[in-house]
């Protein structure tokens, strides 16, 4: 029989959200910087071509701040995702580890019941934040 087993290294996790949280800071500099830009008068000229370019100029702007606000946004929600997944497993690994301490694992199904509730929790943290709601990182003792 082949080994269903998984192995999640908590400290990669803890390290990617910290990544995506290096990525949120690097974005903010463009984003100042295009704010600078849409502050400023153009001063093209008093001319037609000179109008157009300038508001073709502030059409790009607009549209590059829309950009990056739709990255942060996609990197904020995976590095939401990934703490609760992180915060899911840490907490199941709490509950496995505090059964087996005080059950003396005897094979019974208090150690199992324990897995279940903190496996549920994480499930249902990460479903809520797939689906827009409130995350609440962690399981629940069964």
């Amino acid at each position: 029989m082949p080994d269903q087993s998984y192995y999640v290294h908590l400290e990669s996790l803890n390290h990617f959200v910290r990544e995506l949280e290096n990525q949120i800071h690097a974005m903010s500099k463009p984003d100042d910087s295009l704010l600078t830009l849409g502050d400023h008068p153009l001063l093209f000229g008093e001319f037609g071509e000179a109008g157009s370019l300038a508001d073709a100029h502030r059409a790009a702007v607009a549209e590059m701040r829309g950009l990056l606000d739709q990255v942060k946004g996609a990197i904020t929600f995976a590095q939401d995702v990934t703490t609760t997944v992180a915060d899911g497993y840490e907490q199941a690994d709490q509950t496995v580890a505090g059964d087996l301490n005080t059950s003396g694992y005897d094979g019974g199904s208090g150690v199992i019941g324990g897995v279940t509730g903190a496996v549920d929790g994480l499930l249902t943290g990460v479903g809520s934040l797939l689906t827009g709601g409130q995350a609440s990182p962690g399981g629940t003792n069964g």
